[in-house]
Formats: C-alpha cells, structure tokens, sequence
C-alpha cells in the first residue's frame, strides 16, 4: 500500500513539474541604458556625488550604457498573463561632459624650479545587478503578433568601479609622487521596472522600460600613497570617506529572443 501511495505522490510530482515546465518560457535582451534626471547630470566635481563631501549633491555624469539580462515567465492559468522573474546587468561610463572635465583637470607644468603632472589612471563606472519579481500580460492581435505590459520589484545589487589618480611634484629638485586610490563600497537598494513591448513571430522582443534602482550613500576608503622619488621613501595614509548621494535611473532599449 505504502509503494502504491509513493507510487502516485512521485506521479504527481512528475505530471505538475512537466505542466509548469510546458507552461514556462524565457527570453535573452541586449540593449542600451540612457540615464535620466539627476543620474546623467554634471555640472562640476563640486556636484558630483563620487567626489564631493556634499551628501546632498547628487549627480550622476553617467553616458549611456549596455545592458544583457534574462527573463522568465511563468503562466498562471489566466490567457496573457504571468508572472515574471528578471535578472539583468548594467553597465554605464562617463558622460561626454565628465569625460571632458576629467581631461581638463589632467595637467602637465615645468620649468626650472617648479613641475609637475596631474592624470586619472582609472575613472569611475557604473555597473548595477537587478533581480526583479513581477507580472507580465500580452495581448496577442493575431497569432504573429502581440502587445505586452509588464512592471516588477526586487532588489539591486549596485558597483562603482575604483577612481585611481596619480599627481608627481617636482620643486627645487625633489620629486614626489602620490598616488590615490578610492575605492566605493557596494550596496542594495529596493529598485523597480516597468516597461511596454511588442512579440513578433512568437520569438523576436521588442521592448522599452523604465528602471529605478534606488538612491545611495556614496562612501569608501582611499588609500594615499606618497613617495619621495630622490631617496624613494614611501608614506601610506588610509582615509574613509563619504560623498554625495546616487540615484540611478534609466529608460532602457532591448531587443529579446525567447526560448
């Protein structure tokens, strides 16, 4: 009796996992990040939330960026509509406006008594690690098409690449060189989406969303290396620091691929 009720418990198991698995599709999105508001903003260093001291200063200098994700989707028993789990990546650089501020704070000076040289060896990026929670309904105007509406929320997994800077320092002689480092601390933030696309032939995705992935504080360490190039003698100083307050947001473009 046992082996029969064990028997029709494993049956049942085998029978929903094969209707969900039936009922479960997903899809693979490329695209382009464009940053919004406060986010793409750069109106100075003394605004710029990685380097300023102001926790209210707020911008963001970031371009436009890649993104790569993936989306499943899983019927609920009701025509067009499902729920929708979501995993995407980032990634954004510097604005053509920071860009410019960077090379225009690099500096090369000398003469017989005073020289010396400013360069960023690494500028800041961008990457941010949404994983989302949410629905999706589609509207299928014939077979070969359809028309889509789909909003989430979850949590963000958030990255700012290392600002490394190197300023040498030669006066009456004696050069040094320091060299700086200041890494960002990750953090995570409730985000959300939402977005409206379109099906075409049951396997091309055509989409356009809008993602918030919450504010945060922006603060780390920087270590500063200074170095007596003359008899090469080497002082490390380890500061931590805060600065302003991010805010990413995004309308995405992405083109999908079901599977």
């Amino acid at each position: 009796m046992k082996k029969i009720k064990s028997l029709i418990v494993l049956s049942l198991m085998l029978f929903v996992g094969g209707q969900m698995m039936a009922q479960t599709r997903g899809a693979l999105f490329l695209g382009a990040g464009f940053p919004v508001k406060d986010f793409a903003e750069f109106e100075g260093f003394n605004d710029f939330a990685l380097t300023t001291a102001d926790l209210d200063e707020d911008d963001g200098g970031a371009g436009i960026g890649f993104n790569a994700g993936f989306k499943w989707y899983f019927n609920v028993g009701v025509k067009g509509l499902g729920v929708m789990l979501s995993v995407d990546g980032f990634y954004n650089g510097p604005s053509s406006k920071l860009k410019t501020a960077y090379r225009e704070r690099e500096t090369q000076i000398g003469n017989q008594y005073l020289g010396g040289s400013f360069a960023y060896e690494a500028k800041p990026k961008y990457i941010n690690v949404p994983a989302m929670l949410g629905l999706n309904y589609i509207y299928h105007v014939n077979p070969k098409f359809g028309i889509y509406l789909e909003a989430g929320a979850g949590g963000n997994l958030g990255f700012i690449t290392n600002m490394e800077t190197t300023n040498t320092r030669t006066i009456l002689g004696v050069e040094t060189r320091t060299k700086s480092q200041q890494s960002y601390e990750n953090a995570l933030s409730f985000a959300y989406q939402a977005g409206i696309g379109f099906e075409v032939a049951r396997n091309l995705l055509i989409s356009c969303s809008f993602y918030d992935f919450g504010k945060r504080e922006v603060k780390g360490e920087e270590i500063v290396k200074t170095t007596t190039l003359n008899d090469n003698v080497t002082n490390s100083v380890k500061n931590y620091n805060t600065f302003g307050t991010l805010h990413p947001i995004m309308i995405v473009g992405r083109i999908g691929f079901s599977f």
